[in-house]
């Protein structure tokens, strides 16, 4: 498995950025190329729901299910996907300053399937790099302004 990280400090409550970003319903909204969540079950966040969701990377349709396998608020979230990609997206909060410092792991694996309709896996591992970076820059700027 390939993996990838990226953490960023938000000038907000620990409480309000983890209940934004452990919403897999907001994740389009911060998550560079997540197309959509959809069919969130229940609609409650909280450790087992589960959700299909939609990602485009170079230009290749990827789809899945996910399920959220862990959530403790508000410190960590940990939700497991399984598709075209198997991942594990890791979210952690911990208070710094004023604000809330929020890590990002992402490990992951794409299926046979999906690596032939990418490019190269060197170039694949550069964007999911830049992927982590983005998101964590765009959940500062959403949750700031």
């Amino acid at each position: 498995m390939s993996k990838v990280h990226a953490s960023v400090v938000v000038g907000k409550p620990i409480e309000e950025v983890f209940d934004y970003a452990a919403t897999p319903f907001n994740g389009p909204a911060f998550i560079p190329n997540l197309n959509e969540n959809t069919n969130m079950i229940p609609t409650e966040v909280g450790k087992g729901q589960v959700f299909d969701w939609r990602f485009n990377m170079v230009g290749v349709d990827l789809r899945g299910k996910a399920e959220v396998a862990e959530f403790v608020r508000p410190n960590l979230v940990k939700i497991s996907s399984t598709g075209d990609s198997d991942s594990m997206w890791t979210y952690t909060f911990e208070k710094e300053g004023g604000g809330t410092k929020v890590g990002v792991e992402i490990e992951y694996e794409f299926s046979e399937t999906a690596l032939k309709r990418l490019a190269n896996k060197v170039i694949v591992d550069k964007l999911a790099q830049k992927t982590a970076e983005q998101m964590c820059e765009n959940l500062k700027l959403i949750l700031e302004n």
